[in-house]
């Protein structure tokens, strides 16, 4: 098993990777990637507005989307588009918010089974 690490991941602005990338730590994208994005925590996961992924993004944390996404989002707790957010392909999560002005092009799955079952405390 892997320790969460406290310190962000960040592919700054301006960079491109390519390839399957996966986090142990929360998670800031402001350039372009091809390829996964795994997160592997509960940390959160943020496409910032410069951000462009070009394929799926899963994650046990929340994703909270600026940027653009084309392909694929599940989340095992939350996603979050901003206004400027722009996806094309479909979000599967617990929870997903859409705030106007953010643009959007796919189905959506909001199935309670998907949630981690540490990621949200139940009432006792």
């Amino acid at each position: 098993m892997v320790t969460e690490i406290p310190s962000p991941t960040i592919i700054a602005e301006g960079t491109r990777a390519e390839g399957s990338i996966s986090f142990y730590s929360s998670a800031h994208i402001f350039g372009a990637v091809d390829g996964e994005l795994h997160q592997e925590s509960l940390e959160p996961i943020q496409i910032g507005r410069t951000g462009w992924v070009h394929g799926t993004i899963s994650s046990r944390g929340p994703v909270i989307i600026e940027g653009r996404i084309d392909g694929d989002v599940h989340s095992s707790t939350k996603i979050r588009l901003l206004p400027s957010a722009s996806v094309t392909g479909n979000l599967d999560a617990p929870s997903i918010e859409i705030l106007a002005g953010a643009l959007f092009d796919g189905e959506l799955s909001m199935k309670e089974s998907h949630r981690v079952k540490d990621a949200i405390p139940h009432a006792a």
